[in-house]
């Protein structure tokens, strides 16, 4: 039996379901609420047939030919598919690549809502961070594969973008939320679509005369190069890198780097970085949420500066963060807060956490106060 994405889609509407996985001779399968789940009867396998089928469904015009040349150069690439269904138009960042020489594609659900602060359950101090339009430096949101990154960027986009007379120019691959209805300017443009690779859309963003930057990530020296450039030229930056916690994403960003260069790029840092917001997603136990983000934040204040300066400082950054002055918090502070607030309990929350020893600990604390 031949199956339709279509049918994916709707399943994937039906169950609230962030991600569709469907892959060669494997059963479809779907995350919901977090968790990932087998839809479909024992006799629903997908063959290869029906996964290329489904793939080129998904792309259209130039962008099969493209999609086509970078799978088999890179063995997988990202682009985005429009649909609607009925009246209601639906969108998704799909990433194809092959696994054990076979094909697979991974669909994530893009709301065209852009969402805010308060929808993504996120603390208060990231509208203060971002508050402040004016503002030049670099804003980073780490986190792991599926932790809410893109929403947390699309949510800062969205909060500036109502409230402030800025040009805004999105560099992504691909293009996930579409942006209407903004005070200011939003140009987002899309590799592919739009520029042959990050390198040259970086080069060429500062003669567009934006305000404020979005690069969907950080990917290596020249992006980061490029976010410090911008940054030292009076613009505010916001992106993203794959880390789990701030002093990680501090430690990622260095080694893109060579050792002789290390001084440098701390010294440019410590006076560009505005904040690192890392966060991660976990299942909340209450039903009407679904799922909860942790954070970790560090904010960059001058009393803080030396620890990105220093090298025999850089260790100490966890012990800043710990300390909570300026609205900053560790991960463990932000689960100690959900298991108060009936999110999570003490057991899921040491599974997440970095130090479940440490954690245990603040918990007692909070209870006895």
């Amino acid at each position: 039996m031949m199956y339709k994405v279509e049918s994916f889609i709707a399943a994937a509407e039906k169950h609230m379901a962030s991600d569709i996985h469907l892959t060669t001779d494997e059963h479809p399968r779907m995350r919901i609420n977090g968790k990932l789940r087998t839809i479909g009867g024992e006799e629903t396998v997908l063959s290869g047939e029906n996964i290329l089928n489904i793939i080129q469904s998904t792309q259209q015009g130039s962008q099969l030919e493209r999609c086509t040349k970078l799978l088999q150069e890179n063995g997988s690439v990202d682009y985005s598919y429009e649909m609607a269904m009925g009246s209601k138009p639906l969108r998704y960042r799909c990433q194809v690549y092959r696994s054990m020489g076979k094909f697979s594609i991974a669909m994530r659900r893009i709301r065209y809502e852009i969402p805010t602060f308060e929808q993504l359950n996120l603390p208060h101090i990231y509208e203060t961070v971002i508050k402040n339009a004016e503002q030049k430096g670099i804003i980073i949101v780490g986190g792991e594969t599926g932790s809410g990154k893109s929403s947390t960027l699309a949510a800062m986009i969205g909060y500036i973008s109502k409230r402030a007379d800025k040009h805004i120019v999105t560099i992504e691959d691909p293009v996930e939320y579409l942006f209407r209805d903004a005070k200011g300017l939003i140009h987002q443009r899309e590799l592919g679509l739009d520029f042959p690779d990050y390198a040259e859309a970086l080069r060429a963003v500062l003669r567009e005369d934006p305000n404020i930057i979005m690069v969907g990530e950080m990917r290596d020296a020249e992006t980061v190069h490029a976010a410090i450039k911008a940054a030292e030229t009076g613009h505010l930056v916001l992106t993203s890198l794959h880390t789990a916690t701030a002093g990680w994403t501090f430690s990622r960003i260095l080694n893109f780097f060579k050792e002789a260069e290390h001084d440098a790029v701390r010294l440019n840092l410590s006076y560009n970085l505005l904040a690192i917001m890392n966060q991660m997603l976990l299942p909340s136990e209450q039903e009407s949420v679904g799922l909860i983000p942790a954070t970790e934040v560090f904010i960059n204040t001058p009393a803080v500066r030396q620890y990105l300066k220093e090298k025999e400082k850089e260790s100490q950054l966890s012990d800043v963060i710990k300390e909570g002055h300026d609205g900053m918090h560790s991960f463990n502070m932000s689960l100690a807060r959900l298991i108060k607030e009936g999110h999570i309990g003490i057991t899921q929350a040491k599974a997440y956490s970095h130090n479940p020893q440490e954690l245990e600990m603040l918990v007692k604390i909070t209870e006895n106060r």
